[in-house]
């Protein structure tokens, strides 16, 4: 006698669908976005000048966007969903993060190139992504566009080797702004249609 198949055992956990990077709650861009958003803010339009502490201020909100993504990865894999790109997302900003604040005191060429570096990656990541995850034109739009304004604000930090002392940081500050308005904007859409990404 054949076994009957129970309606309700249609799908198995190996069946279940993997939910994209993108994919991850809503919520977590939406704060990643308000803490960019407000650090950019912050360095474009202080009036301080002391660059050593404007590299400790830029290196403790990498290591913050990276425990926000240590928060992604525990919620992730919570859902039995993976979280690999969190954990290289977290430990790739923590760690350019920490180097920053411990080298605050280095020449600026040194924190020049690791942010210029810093902002190539996550433009070109930002890029692809764009590309690769979205059927959703909005949502594409809001990712590519911001990789292409943070990759061209890579390359004029790294290009410029005459580059003002407090510069290059408020160059980054323009860079996080624009990337906490993108998952900002993303957060909202996100949440409003949560079945786009796919």
């Amino acid at each position: 006698m054949k076994k009957k198949i129970n309606p309700k055992l249609k799908t198995t956990p190996k069946a279940k669908a993997k939910r994209k990077y993108v994919q991850s709650h809503w919520l977590i861009f939406g704060i990643q976005g308000l803490v960019a958003l407000g650090a950019g803010a912050y360095i474009m339009f202080t009036n301080n000048t002391d660059v050593s502490q404007l590299v400790i201020t830029v290196g403790t909100v990498l290591i913050g966007l990276g425990i926000i993504e240590i928060f992604n990865i525990l919620h992730r894999k919570r859902r039995q969903d993976s979280w690999g790109i969190p954990l290289a997302v977290a430990l790739f900003e923590t760690t350019v993060g920490i180097t920053m604040i411990m080298s605050s005191c280095q020449a600026h060429e040194l924190h020049i190139v690791l942010l210029a570096g810093y902002t190539l990656v996550r433009g070109v990541t930002s890029i692809v992504i764009g590309f690769v995850s979205f059927k959703d034109q909005t949502d594409r739009f809001l990712w590519v566009a911001c990789g292409m304004v943070t990759s061209i604000i890579g390359f004029v930090i790294l290009a410029d080797q005459g580059i003002g002392d407090t510069v290059f940081i408020k160059l980054f500050g323009t860079f996080l702004m624009a990337l906490g308005l993108t998952n900002i904007f993303y957060s909202i859409h996100s949440r409003e249609q949560p079945k786009l990404t796919k």
